[in-house]
């Protein structure tokens, strides 16, 4: 099984075996990218090594978007070995890997945080009222995940340069745990982008709550998808967890609190989101490598 441990490991794997299309053309986060990605639907993952607004930052998008190039990755030969894997990971998870000292935590800013011009958040329609955070994985651990640990999506739009909307799915993972500390404490948590394939795989996957109940270890899921433990660091600010080799980090609290509007958003085809109040993440430090 090739290295897929983390997201640069991937590339370069993915690079090697000719499935990576790597440019040095500048792409606008701002409806360029969702279109490209669309026009690759079942081809190569694409690599931008420059983002309009951003010199520091790469964007990279389509990993999933090949089934073959997954179980390839995933070291299945088919659909069924895959299916397999699946299987034999949510029976035998192997639990996350906590070390002390992380790739993620190479770059720490905790003064003035200001997300907007770290991240380059996409908008994907020219009707789209503001750039979205989609791709960062949420993590919450501990006692906030009833001794497990969680990791999904929750579509975020930063409202101030540190205070996000917080999307939630009814039912989902992040509605247990919102619902069990509604208005009683705020929620440490991280949201991590750039990660190792398995957590992207695990976080877009976990929505079978009577196989994955609240307190179970889909962080220990994902690792037995890529064959060996996901590591884990403690977040420098709040009680929580990051992902050890995530290319951004963010740390805060969701805070059941308060609400903010988030805006209607393009979903399916013509259907779009209604305009909603969702509860507020409160952005404390924001760590890069």
């Amino acid at each position: 099984m090739v290295d897929i441990t983390s997201l640069r490991s991937t590339l370069d794997e993915l690079n090697r075996n000719g499935e990576l299309l790597t440019t040095d053309t500048e792409i606008n986060p701002e409806n360029e990218l969702a279109a490209i990605q669309k026009h690759f639907d079942g081809a190569l993952p694409v690599l931008f090594n420059r983002v309009k607004g951003y010199p520091e930052a790469r964007l990279f998008t389509n990993l999933f978007a090949n089934e073959d190039r997954i179980f390839r990755l995933f070291g299945a030969d088919n659909s069924r070995a895959f299916k397999a894997k699946c299987i034999e990971a949510l029976h035998h998870p192997i639990p996350p890997k906590v070390v002390k000292n992380a790739p993620c935590q190479e770059i720490v800013i905790d003064k003035n945080v200001d997300v907007w011009p770290i991240v380059p958040m996409i908008s994907h329609t020219p009707s789209d009222p503001g750039r979205t955070l989609g791709g960062g994985n949420t993590v919450v651990t501990g006692k906030y995940f009833w001794g497990g640990n969680h990791i999904g999506f929750n579509r975020m739009n930063f409202r101030t340069a540190n205070e996000s909307t917080f999307q939630i799915s009814p039912g989902s993972h992040c509605d247990m745990i919102a619902t069990e500390f509604y208005h009683k404490e705020p929620i440490p948590m991280t949201i991590n982008m750039g990660v190792p394939p398995a957590c992207t795989l695990m976080a877009g996957s976990g929505f079978l709550y009577m196989i994955l109940p609240k307190g179970c270890d889909e962080l220990g899921v994902a690792g037995a998808m890529q064959g060996s433990p996901i590591e884990i660091v403690k977040a420098r600010t709040v009680d929580a967890h990051a992902i050890a080799n995530a290319e951004y980090v963010i740390e805060g609290y969701l805070d059941t609190t308060q609400r903010m509007w988030e805006s209607p958003l393009a979903h399916i085809g013509p259907i779009n989101s209604w305009p909603q109040r969702s509860p507020t993440v409160g952005t404390g430090r924001f760590i890069i490598r």
